[in-house]
């Protein structure tokens, strides 16, 4: 059967390549035989590479790598993998109701000098999103924009494709988790509860001797 959605992996290449590698290998464990691209900022070896150059560590950078491998792909769907993040089979499972809207998982960040599990509500790095909606979206979002900003921004200066209103929330008994190495572009979240131990991935000490 012809998937109907394609992961998109980006990255700015800016993490330790030992630690981005452990996170690749995890990626290819749970997504099975689903499309994969990723586009990133130097050349890797994972799916159909898009070498995009260095362009730059900004959130419109991250948008425009996403809308990259969007325009490459061409199934209904798109399941976002960031390259800090921890994902079950599950998540790659999961169909929206709709392809005219965004659909979102609650994640876990951890701080890999830390203990604990910190909920969030939301992010993008967990988001499921038919193709054609999320590049409108994205080219909405940067509208009047460069191609490429290389300066991070901050404040009401940042691009959101999706804010509060514009997506759902979906559940799964595997959450995906973000890690934090203090290499990656944000550092602080709002958090929604804390945990030391979750199901399938066990203790947070144990994930941060994986990733240590």
């Amino acid at each position: 059967m012809e998937a109907d959605t394609t992961v998109i992996y980006y990255t700015s290449n800016q993490e330790d390549e030992a630690f981005e590698q452990k996170i690749r290998e995890k990626l290819l464990e749970v997504i099975g035989d689903l499309p994969l691209i990723s586009v990133s900022q130097k050349p890797i070896n994972l799916g159909k590479n898009i070498c995009v150059g260095e362009v730059g560590v900004s959130n419109q950078n991250a948008h425009r790598q996403l809308q990259v491998g969007c325009e490459a792909a061409t199934t209904k769907y798109i399941h976002i993998a960031e390259a800090d993040c921890l994902y079950s089979k599950e998540y790659f499972e999961y169909r929206p109701p709709v392809d005219n809207r965004a659909f979102r998982t609650p994640i876990y960040v951890h701080y890999l000098k830390g203990d604990r599990f910190h909920k969030k509500r939301a992010s993008e790095c967990a988001t499921v999103v038919g193709r054609e909606y999320l590049i409108y979206r994205i080219k909405r979002s940067l509208r009047n924009r460069p191609m490429w900003e290389p300066t991070i921004e901050h404040g009401a200066s940042v691009p959101f494709t999706f804010r509060h209103e514009d997506w759902e929330q979906f559940d799964l008994s595997v959450p995906p988790i973000s890690l934090k190495t203090g290499k990656g572009m944000h550092q602080t979240h709002g958090y929604v509860g804390t945990e030391t131990e979750l199901p399938y991935w066990g203790k947070a000490s144990d994930i941060t001797k994986l990733f240590t």
